[in-house]
Order: structure tokens, then C-alpha cells, then sequence
């Protein structure tokens, strides 16, 4: 029996991966990488005439709940659209049985405020170097100012980025990317380290450790220490501990003191460093140093009651963002 084009897997397969581009604006593997799924997967799964699996399905229909929406808006989306994609797939599922299932009813009127796309997908745009290096002047080192200006992201509508505190933001400077760069590497970790033994002068390894986030930006991080001559430390503040449950990789002695560095203070990931490397180890850490501080979400704020000092380099603040969110409209 042949199956209706409309009813078929591979109709529901190709009219989900339209569905995610409607309404994120990006293709059906970048949304289920937020759903710990991996891109080649999604699209394997959604690239033939078999149908997708059911769990996955869903799990990529959360995934693409516009993120700024609030909480209400939010459970309602979901509400309507699992609904939606469940029933599509019952259907399919019958279909390829050589059965017929009857339509559901039409969808609650009371939820369709929240179940049209966006007028324009949420574009992400990387500007262009030239254009933002003369906006950069209070990044007084020229190598850090040159690797940021190749790293700069902005996007139409504020994205959350972040761990124990997820904050939209439009602007995005991505230090990851960069520091995959060996040459970039080295750069922004001998900028950090300088920074670091200038405050604290040489030290001494048998009682200092250097400690990143698993989250943060671990390759800056190790080679600070190893600039620094102390061992590293690292520390799993969401991520799921390997086997055993430890969330902190190390190798130094009793009786250390941590310094915390990372490329970009943002939100209450460094507090949340302090407290597990206080509880699962005694070690105590009172200095952070990165390279940019979020001054626009009021990161530093956040840490009152933590004594926790920090020394950042150069603050991303909000007439800066402006700025930068003003060339995107003009050139992208």
C-alpha cells in the first residue's frame, strides 16, 4: 500500500527540520546540540525515509523553544507543540503500518498567542574585524584587542549564554574559538599569567594551585598554570562527574590555596568553583583573574557575601555592546 505524501516518515522528517529553521533560524543539528544530541545524529535520523524516533523528536522540539521567552510563554509552547509533534507522529507511525488514524481536534485557541514563528529568524552575524578593532581602543594589549576583534558575535535578539545563571545577551566574544588557535593560545594565556604573577608575584607550587572551570576556558587556564609553574586544577561545577563522582580533577599536594583564571567572568560560575573546591577538597580561593568581566549583566554583583576578589583586564559594559550591536545593524 503506498503511503500518503503528506502522513508519510520522510513528509514529518522533512517538515520537522523546516519547523526548527521557522522558528530558531538554524539548521536541525545546532538545536539538538542543545538537547545533548549530536548534530550528524539529528540529521541522520531526519534525513531519510524512516521514521524519526520518537524521543529524539521531542527532545529537539524542546530545544527550539524561543529562548526569550518567560516561564508562562515558555510551558505553553511546549505544551502545544509536543502535543503537535506527537500527534504528527502517531499518525506517521500509523501510516507506515497501512493505517489510518482520525485528525485531532484543531489546537486550543487560548495558545495560539504563543504558536507563530518569529517574524524573522534570530540571525547570528560575526563582524567583521576591520570594522570592530577601532572600537576596541580600551584594550590597551594589542595582541588580546587583534584575537577579540576576529572573535566578535552579535545577534538580533539576546541569546542565553552562561551555567548557574543563564543570561541573554546580544553580544558575544568567543575566546573558545580562539584559543584553538595555538598562536591565540599562547597570546591570551601569557597576557593572564603576566596579570597574575604582577598581583601575587612568584608562586610557589607546593602551596598554589591554578583552578579553571570544566565550563570555563580550560585550555587558557592549563597553560597559565604551566606559565605560572603550578600544577592545574579542574573543576566540574554542572557537568556529570566521570565514574566515581569527583567534580574536581587534581594533582597537587595537601594545603593549597587556588587562584580561579578564566577568559571571561560572566555569572555565579566562579562562586559556585569557590564552594566545591571549599567543600570536596578544603581549598580555599579568594583571587579571580580573567581577561574580560561582564559588566553589562552586572557579573560582579552577583558574588556579594563570596569573598571572592577579582582582577579583570578590560570590562565588556553596556555602551560598548551598544556599539558594537549598532555596527551589526549597519554592515551585516
Amino acid at each position: 500500500m503506498a503511503l500518503d505524501p503528506d502522513d508519510s516518515p520522510a513528509a514529518l522528517n522533512r517538515d520537522l527540520r523546516i519547523w526548527v529553521k521557522n522558528w530558531t533560524g538554524k539548521g536541525i543539528g545546532q538545536v539538538a546540540l542543545g538537547a545533548n544530541i549530536s548534530n550528524s545524529r539529528a540529521y541522520a535520523a531526519t534525513a531519510n525515509t524512516n521514521l524519526v524516533p520518537r524521543d529524539l523528536l521531542l527532545a529537539i522540539v524542546r530545544a527550539a523553544v524561543p529562548p526569550t521567552y518567560d516561564i508562562e510563554e515558555r510551558t505553553r509552547w511546549l505544551l502545544r507543540w509536543s502535543r503537535e509533534w506527537e500527534r504528527r507522529w502517531e499518525i506517521a507511525e500509523a501510516t507506515s503500518r497501512g493505517e489510518h488514524l482520525k485528525p485531532a481536534p484543531p489546537p486550543e485557541p487560548a495558545l495560539e498567542r504563543s504558536s507563530q514563528p518569529p517574524l524573522q529568524p534570530n540571525a547570528v552575524v560575526r563582524l567583521d574585524p576591520e570594522l570592530v578593532l577601532p572600537v576596541l581602543e580600551r584594550i590597551t594589549d594589542k595582541a588580546v584587542r587583534r584575537i577579540t576583534s576576529k572573535h566578535v558575535y552579535v545577534a538580533r535578539q539576546p541569546l542565553p549564554v552562561g551555567y548557574h545563571n543563564r543570561d541573554p545577551i546580544t553580544v558575544y566574544i568567543d575566546l573558545h574559538s580562539a584559543s584553538c588557535s595555538p598562536r591565540y593560545r599562547e597570546d591570551l594565556a601569557q597576557f593572564l599569567a603576566g596579570r597574575v604573577r604582577r598581583a601575587l608575584g612568584g608562586l610557589d607550587p607546593e602551596r598554589t594551585v591554578i583552578a579553571t572551570a570544566r565550563e570555563g576556558n580550560i585550555l587558557v587556564g592549563s597553560r597559565v598554570a604551566e606559565l605560572c609553574g603550578v600544577p592545574f586544577l579542574m573543576v566540574r561545577t554542572t557537568a556529570r562527574p566521570p565514574r566515581f563522582g569527583y567534580p574536581i580533577e587534581r594533582n597537587a599536594g595537601d594545603q593549597v590555596e587556588a587562584v580561579i583564571v578564566d577568559d571571561i567572568v560572566m555569572s555565579t560560575l566562579v562562586p559556585r568553583m569557590a564552594e566545591l573546591l571549599r567543600i570536596h577538597e578544603g581549598i580555599t580561593a579568594t583571587r579571580c583573574f580573567s581577561i574580560f568581566d561582564r559588566a553589562d549583566v552586572g557579573a560582579v554583583n552577583r558574588w556579594e557575601g563570596d569573598e571572592i576578589t577579582l582582577d579583570s583586564a578590560f570590562p565588556i559594559d553596556s555602551e560598548l555592546v551598544e556599539v558594537l550591536g549598532n555596527l551589526a545593524e549597519r554592515y551585516a
